[in-house]
């Protein structure tokens, strides 16, 4: 045992005791379902909004658009999943949230992102049989330790009362998405996501979770091979959507 930590604190859950503020330092009131933040940071969060694309989920400019309104992209090249439900947008300070769980190790955080997802979408989601998280390769998941996808994912399937399933795996490592550009991107995952065992999806709605989209590339590879194995429905959840 270490010798610096008393015995007690073992059995506390990490959201109890005080914290810093993972964006500007601050003291973070503990108890409080806080996504690691202080108030005046939580308050500063952003969701997506009503101006955007009914499917990829992309935020748009210009007048307010009409319910079911389809961005170019998806008119061209629809993506395999139905909709995308995006709590957040991916900018300051909920980015710092998403590093912390990436990079830190904050693992708590992956639990509170499932558990507010399960919450804001509890009366929008369409029932759906099965919670699917996007695999990491196997080595960049033996370097990070975990899938955050995966811890996400868990939690959101407790919250709704569902199975989760790790039913897809990588069969290829890929460049980290955030270094391409949008065409490079697409053709970095195609073919990238198989079902790790034949087997059937038949008739089965599936949700297709994620920490962040940015292109929605990702997500549309792996809803692809969703939909090859016979899924009736993807529809695509991550905790935040980057702007353009």
């Amino acid at each position: 045992m270490d010798d610096r930590q008393p015995s007690w604190s073992r059995f506390i859950p990490t959201w109890l005791l005080p914290s810093p503020c993972l964006a500007c330092g601050r003291q973070a009131e503990p108890g409080a379902p806080h996504l690691g933040l202080c108030a005046r940071c939580r308050g500063r969060l952003e969701e997506p909004g009503a101006n955007s694309c009914s499917r990829c989920g992309r935020v748009l400019s210009g007048a307010r658009l009409p319910p079911g309104f389809l961005c170019g992209r998806c008119r061209k090249r629809p993506p395999a999943f139905e909709r995308l439900y995006a709590a957040w947008l991916y900018q300051a300070p909920f980015d710092d949230v998403i590093r912390a769980l990436k990079f830190g190790r904050l693992e708590y955080l992956g639990r509170a992102l499932g558990a507010a997802l399960a919450a804001r979408f509890a009366t929008t989601l369409p029932p759906v049989d099965l919670v699917v998280p996007v695999p990491l390769h196997w080595r960049r998941r033996l370097s990070r330790g975990f899938n955050q996808a995966a811890a996400i994912g868990a939690s959101f399937a407790r919250a709704r009362h569902l199975p989760c399933r790790s039913l897809l795996r990588r069969k290829r490592a890929t460049q980290p998405q955030s270094r391409l550009p949008r065409a490079r991107r697409l053709a970095n995952l195609r073919h990238a996501f198989a079902l790790r065992r034949r087997r059937s999806l038949a008739g089965l709605s599936i949700l297709l979770i994620d920490d962040v989209s940015t292109t929605g590339a990702t997500l549309d590879a792996a809803a692809r091979a969703l939909r090859h194995a016979g899924a009736q429905r993807v529809l695509a959840m991550v905790a935040a959507r980057t702007p353009d």
